[in-house]
Parts: structure tokens; sequence; C-alpha cells
């Protein structure tokens, strides 16, 4: 068995971009499957998730093409958009050194967009059967030339009810091309299919059923149904991973659960069907750059999403087959390093839990919750935990200052002029040609006294009060605020010549 990538005649530009990927020696499936294919062998590969299958095939394919030929020379179909968008981004990396184009084309996804990549050459096209037959059948994507056909999680596409459109592709493509079908299983209608569509294929089984379960910690942990939250919260505390995937097995299960995480200050987000598509790959992304910590996902995202260092998986719910077990927890421990995983177990799982171990071939071990003396001991570290992984609040911008718009300002103005004018209708006007009576305020250190007459106002001083006011004038004198007539009504009707009544 060959124990280096250069040991399988692997090119050099292709092994600068493996070492970069972080590979340093090749899986078992890659040491078994990668020399058929360099010699152009239809190939039947049943190997669990997380073995290193897509540097199987991407290799060999991007070493035996030619990027300048017409194309595309090599067609990928994968059941799920985050799976197509997951080997598309691998092929990218390994062909880092060299001129290959690869695009992705999945539902939910710009069909221009996508177009116009196929338009600018692809040497392989990744996708999931649905749009990529839309693809052909529109003419975008020419089959004539592919030379590599590869069925990645094939039965996942039978599960899913892809086999008719599989079918379908099948046919647009030249029969003399080489056909890689890779499967954790091989049930009897893909068996068909390999039968009727591949030349004499060698069949590559790793016997080992624990391989991709065998490095990782196994545990579960019983409780009751209506406690799970609780536990889950207490689940967290004790292990305190740096990233961690959590697998309900519904859609209203995640997001319950991600409610439950949100309010417990957890960072945490959701991934299932339900979320659009552009939204979800997005999630995914920033759980892989490690923007957030915890993320809670149906069986969506378990099968074929490469997560590098993934802490924890814990299985809120027992999966309800039982290869999905194996998916679930093969996202950590990848490619033989270790792991770690945690199953909430209620009394009416234990026999899919009994059947999941005989499934795999070995026991998952059962623990017991620690006290909550084990909690305060350690709260110190619980709590920093917490707080490295609690939910970021970007606090809210203060609101900006509105200004009044023109219609507003033209109305404030208008209001204004009205306002003057009302104002200035209520002041006396004198008739033409008479003379405008002048008002004279007493000042402060004078007897708070005014008087009115027909001509001018003057104060009143002691010397006046004693003495009789002359005959030939009218003159009255008051009290300020009286209240009996206003100033303005008696000196209005002093301008207009009428007599007090």
């Amino acid at each position: 068995m060959s124990s280096t990538f250069e040991d399988l005649g692997i090119a050099p530009s292709l092994l600068k971009g493996l070492y970069d990927m972080g590979f340093e020696a090749p899986t078992e499936v890659q040491t078994m499957a990668i020399p058929h294919i360099l010699n152009g062998e239809d190939l039947i590969v049943m190997a669990k998730t997380g073995t290193g299958k897509t540097a199987v095939f991407g290799v060999p394919i991007l070493q035996l093409t030619d990027p300048e030929a017409p194309g595309p020379l090599a067609l990928i179909l994968a059941p799920t958009r985050e799976l197509a968008v997951q080997v598309d981004s691998d092929l990218k990396l390994m062909a880092k050194h060299v001129r290959h184009r690869t695009t992705a084309v999945y539902g939910q996804h710009s069909m221009n967009t996508e177009i116009q990549a196929l338009s600018k050459g692809a040497t392989i096209v990744t996708g999931t059967p649905g749009r990529v037959f839309d693809h052909i059948c529109q003419r975008n994507l020419k089959t004539q030339h592919i030379r590599f056909l590869v069925l990645d999680e094939a039965d996942r596409m039978l599960d899913m009810g892809f086999m008719d459109q599989v079918r379908r592709i099948i046919k647009t493509i030249p029969k003399n091309r080489t056909t890689l079908v890779f499967s954790a299983t091989i049930p009897p209608d893909i068996r068909k299919i390999c039968r009727d569509n591949m030349k004499n294929p060698e069949t590559i089984e790793i016997e080992s059923r624990t391989m991709t379960v065998d490095s990782i910690q196994q545990k579960y942990y019983r409780v009751r149904e209506n406690e799970k939250n609780a536990m889950l919260h207490r689940v967290l505390m004790m292990e305190r991973p740096d990233s961690c995937m959590i697998f309900c097995n519904m859609r209203v299960t995640v997001d319950r659960v991600q409610n439950f995480l949100v309010k417990q200050g957890y960072d945490s987000r959701a991934l299932h069907g339900d979320i659009p598509q552009e939204k979800r790959l997005k999630t995914l992304q920033q759980f892989k750059d490690g923007k957030f910590s915890l993320l809670v996902a149906t069986d969506v995202a378990g099968r074929g999403i490469h997560i590098d260092d993934l802490s924890l998986v814990i299985n809120y719910d027992v999966p309800n087959e039982l290869d999905n077990y194996v998916h679930r927890i093969g996202r950590t421990g990848r490619a033989g390093s270790g792991g770690r995983s945690v199953t909430l177990v209620t009394g009416e799982d234990i026999m899919s839990l009994y059947e999941i171990e005989e499934h795999i071939g070995c026991l998952i071990e059962e623990a017991e919750f620690p006290p909550e003396a084990y909690l305060n001991e350690n709260r110190a570290a619980i709590d920093k935990w917490m707080q490295d992984h609690a939910r970021k609040i970007t606090p809210a911008p203060p609101p900006p200052k509105s200004k009044p718009k023109d219609g507003q300002q033209k109305r404030s103005r208008s209001q204004s002029r009205q306002s003057n004018k009302r104002s200035n209708d209520r002041l006396p006007t004198a008739a033409p040609g008479a003379e405008t009576p002048q008002l004279t305020v007493v000042p402060p250190s004078q007897p708070n006294i005014i008087t009115k007459n027909t001509h001018n106002a003057v104060p009143i001083t002691a010397k006046d009060r004693q003495s009789p006011a002359p005959a030939a004038e009218e003159t009255t004198t008051f009290q300020e605020n009286t209240g009996k007539v206003s100033f303005l009504q008696r000196l209005l009707d002093s301008i207009k010549g009428k007599k007090k009544k």
C-alpha cells in the first residue's frame, strides 16, 4: 500500500495543491482507488463519508484532462446543493496550481450566473441532477465532450428521488467515458444503474464499517423528552466545544432548539430545508470560517459537508436512519482525526440506539450527568467559555436627525406669514389723515397710571393730581388691569370719535 501521494503517481502541480489543503498522506480509499482511475477504469467505491472521497475522483480528473480542450470534460452529480458547492470548492483548491476552471450549478441559484460561467468554459461541472438536466435541455451545458461522469452519494440521490433525472442525464453523455460511482451502500436500484451504464467496473469496499467512527469518542445520556433542552445546555457547559453541530430530525425541532439557545445567550444559527438557499450557503460558510460556534441542523447538512476541526457533534434526536448516525458524527474526526459525539436518548429511543450499535459494530458508552458540584467547581471555566461563545449583539446606530421636508418648510413659512398677518389685523389703524396716537409708559419710579386723550397720552405727575384737569380736554384716568374695558378698545373708540357710554 502506498504511503505517500507521490507513490500514487500524482502530478507535482496537483501535489502542491493537496499539501496546501493540509493533506499529508493518502487515506485508505485514496490509496486503493486513485490508481484505478488514473488507469481509466470504471470504479464503484463503497465508503462512508469523511474518508476523502472528493480527492479520489478530483485529483485523477484534473490530471487526465486538458484545460485548453473544449469542455466540459467531467460532470459530477451530487444529491444536495451544499455538497455540490463543497465539491466545487475542494476542486478549486486542488486546481490552485493548474489552469483548470470549475463551476457548480444547483437549484435556487441564478441561472444567468451559471450560464455565464458555462459559456466561459469549464473543465469540470458539479451540480444537482435537476439543475444539470435543466441546463442540458436548454443547451447551456454541452455534454458531447464529457470523458468523466461521477455519481457522488449515489444512495442519497436514490433516496431523494433523483434517479429518473440521473438516467436521462446519462443518456446524453458519450458512452466512451469513465464512470465513477461513490456510495455508502449499494441498493438494488443503484446496482442496476451500475450494471447498465458501466464497463466492467472494479468494486472497492472499505471493509471496516467503523473506520469513520472508531477515532471518535462516542457516548450517550439518558434523558426525558421534556428535559432535552436543559440537558443540551448542561452538555454544552460540560464539553465546552470550540465548534459544535447539533442534529435534529425535523425542521420544527431545529427552530425550537435554536430559539432556546438564543435565549440562553449562545451564538448559534439554524440550517434546514425551509431556509432560503442563499442564506443556507452563507450560514454554512460563516460556520466554517468560525464566525459562530453552534450550528443546529437537520440531516440536510449531515452528508458530504467538510468542516475543519469540528470539536463536537450532538445528536439532539436519535436519527431515524442507521446510516445517518455515521454521517452525522462523521462531521467530526474527519479523515482519521479525533472527534467527540454525544447523543441524547429517551426511553423510546433506546432500541434505535441498540440498532445503531449493531450497525457500526461497536458499543456506545453510556455516561452519567455529573452532580451540580462539578459545575460549581468549574464555574470560572464555564463562564469564560460561555462569554467567548455568547451571541454578539451590535448596538443599533442612533437614528439620523430628521430634516423637515421642503413641503413642511413651505407650510411653516406660510403659517408664519398668516400668523403675522392675523396679528397685524388685530392692531388698530388710524383713519386717513388722522394723527397717529402715541403711547407713553410711566417710568417705574412714577405711579403706574396711564392717561388717554384724543390727542396725546402723557404721564400724570403728583403735581397734576393736585390740580384739576383742563376743561378743554376730556381726561380719563384708570388703574392698569381694571378689567373693565381694554385699553386698545378705548383707544380705538377715541380715534373713531365715539363717546364713552
